[in-house]
């Protein structure tokens, strides 16, 4: 089994690689969009970004850290590796809209342990690694103090994609209508990267994402975590990637929050204790706790 990178490093290189991703990024409008599958996009500045970063931080193929990108796949560690969401909200970027992030985590035995977010159009980056504290442009951050739902401001995910759609939007709705009835607000940003950062730095007093992909919540979570939120799954347990929900909450919400989601019992949003360890597929996608 391999010990954690050192961070001081692994910091480093992650930040060069988020340079050289907002450069780009910053400099190449998305020409159009294709779909992998319902409601699943990718412009061509996903792939491109993803080519980047990925060269950069594999550069010398014996490195023992793996990559997992959403667009290309796995190689390496699976025990300890590099994941990337290159845009994060690429259907907002591709309408010009600024709510996107480019999302880089490192996870270890299944634990994200370094987050690098960007916010390229808004000109923030947050950043934080196991146990330093979290930071948005240098400066340490900390999620609020708000500790009633009826005065909290909650990010919530999208709606249906992928396998089970169906239920996927029968959940959603349920959770949105009860959510929204107690929450002084409810928000779809359509980046689950960046209601992560919003957690950390008291924008947002809580999130909740029905789903678990390794590429959208990695570098959040570990943000999130840092800056004093409980990010956790839909059964109160500590989000890992096994996960199948992510919820980051100011602790003052939690018991308050987490009941709403027990309509998930019973479905493949709710874990259990057989849940398979992460598998990556001939393809390099996880298979566990995806939607």
């Amino acid at each position: 089994m391999l010990s954690a990178p050192d961070f001081t490093t692994a910091l480093t290189a992650a930040q060069a690689a988020i340079d050289l991703a907002v450069e780009h990024v910053l400099s190449h409008r998305p020409r159009s969009i294709r779909y992998k599958g319902d409601r699943d996009p990718v412009s061509e500045v996903d792939e491109d970004v993803e080519h980047v970063v990925r060269q950069r931080l594999i550069a010398d193929e014996h490195t023992e850290i793996g990559f997992l990108g959403e667009e290309t796949g796995a190689v390496g560690s699976r025990e300890t590796y590099w994941v990337l969401d290159p845009i994060d909200g690429t259907i907002n970027h591709h309408h010009g809209s600024p709510l996107c992030a480019i999302a880089l985590g490192l996870v270890h035995n299944h634990r994200p342990i370094l987050g690098v977010t960007a916010l390229p159009f808004l000109g923030h980056r947050y950043w934080a690694t196991d146990g330093q504290g979290a930071y948005r442009d240098g400066e340490l951050i900390a999620v609020s103090a708000t500790e009633s739902l009826d005065r909290a401001l909650i990010g919530f995910s999208d709606y249906g994609s992928g396998q089970d759609t169906a239920l996927r939007d029968v959940l959603c709705s349920t959770v949105d209508r009860e959510l929204t009835a107690r929450a002084q607000g409810l928000r779809r940003y359509g980046s689950s990267a960046l209601d992560l950062v919003w957690v950390a730095d008291g924008t947002l007093d809580a999130c909740v994402l029905l789903g678990n992909r390794t590429w959208d919540t990695a570098a959040g979570a570990a943000i999130a975590r840092e800056a004093g939120a409980l990010v956790l799954d839909a059964d109160a347990s500590p989000h890992t990637t096994r996960s199948r929900c992510a919820i980051a909450t100011t602790p003052g919400l939690r018991d308050e929050l987490l009941p709403f989601l027990h309509v998930l019992r019973g479905t493949r949003f709710w874990p259990d204790d057989d849940r398979p360890e992460p598998v990556m597929s001939p393809t390099g996608l996880p298979q566990s706790g995806e939607p």
